[in-house]
């Protein structure tokens, strides 16, 4: 009756499948915007925000020199598709200025941050996505191409 069950599975493709769920991509999106936006900023560019969601994704570490090489990059249709299921549960605000995308989080995305912190969920993803929106400066991707 003492007998403990072990269940196997790959922690790849459950860490993959856990991180593609659209509310767990708007959710990391709302995080990167939440720790990108300190000092007078009061919103985060598109570029920054693309390159660190794919980064916790891939799970890479990024140095400065990553950065300042990577090779220009397309906004792939699933990440779209979440910049506008966020933009349409109001968690984002999103603006244009001189032909540059950027997000602010609504007072209802800000909310739902808050409520992950307080709760202490995502412990992990939440580290890195605070490590990453800290390396990483607007400025260092600022000749990224980026295709919409």
């Amino acid at each position: 009756m003492d007998n403990k069950v072990k269940i196997q599975g790959n922690k790849i493709k459950v860490l993959q499948a856990y991180r593609d769920n659209d509310q767990m991509a708007v959710l990391m999106i709302l995080l990167i915007i939440k720790q990108s936006i300190y000092g007078n900023s009061l919103s985060v560019n598109l570029k920054k925000v693309a390159f660190i969601l794919d980064a916790v994704k891939k799970n890479v570490s990024v140095s400065k020199l990553s950065i300042l090489l990577a090779s220009p990059w397309e906004i792939s249709d699933e990440l779209r598709k979440k910049i506008i299921l966020a933009h349409e549960k109001q968690y984002i605000s999103i603006k244009e200025v001189n032909s540059v995308i950027s997000f602010m989080l609504t007072d209802k995305g800000a909310e739902l941050v808050e409520k992950v912190e307080k709760l202490d969920l995502l412990q992990e993803t939440r580290k890195e996505i605070f490590h990453l929106c800290k390396g990483v400066k607007a400025t260092e991707l600022k000749n990224q191409q980026l295709i919409w």
